[in-house]
């Protein structure tokens, strides 16, 4: 931030998570605001709510284009969002010349073990030897599909095994 640069405190209030204080500056975008909430609450960006008053605060938009650049305090409310449980029709594109496609249906809620068995039963690979990349992300052991802030139709590959 600039020496010279207008710096507010933001107050971040939430039933489940005690007081959050953070530094921001009104060129700031809420989104960094999420970032923050985010490294405190393990909250995905995707699934917070930021309001001021009974304004949502969108990702994209600076702090300062909500009319707040010259108070130095400013209390949001943080709401979570229940990501819903969608199907995601996942596209298996494997690796090699072929690139052969195979479709997984699977739930926001799937764990990565559970996507793992199912390209295992459509490829035979087994999960120990899997590398699979979603979105550019390799999928980690432990973690849902949901934390990879998956929507409808996207790809995973498996890029190779060993």
């Amino acid at each position: 931030m600039a020496p010279n640069a207008s710096c507010l405190s933001v107050h971040v209030l939430s039933e489940e998570w005690d007081l959050m204080t953070f530094d921001a500056n009104p060129e700031d975008s809420v989104k960094k605001i999420n970032e923050h909430v985010r490294s405190k609450t393990k909250v995905p960006v995707q699934d917070q709510v930021l309001l001021l008053g009974s304004k949502i605060l969108k990702p994209r938009r600076r702090l300062s284009s909500y009319g707040i650049d010259k108070e130095k305090t400013i209390h949001l409310t943080l709401k979570v969002v229940k990501p819903s449980d969608e199907e995601l029709p996942l596209y298996l594109v494997e690796s090699g010349d072929e690139g052969q496609r195979h479709l997984l249906q699977v739930r926001r809620s799937s764990s990565v073990a559970q996507v793992k068995a199912m390209i295992k039963t459509k490829t035979g690979v087994t999960p120990e030897t899997q590398i699979v990349n979603c979105n550019g992300k390799r999928l980690e052991d432990g973690k849902m599909m949901a934390d990879y802030g998956n929507r409808l139709e996207v790809f995973i590959r498996l890029l190779d095994f060993v």
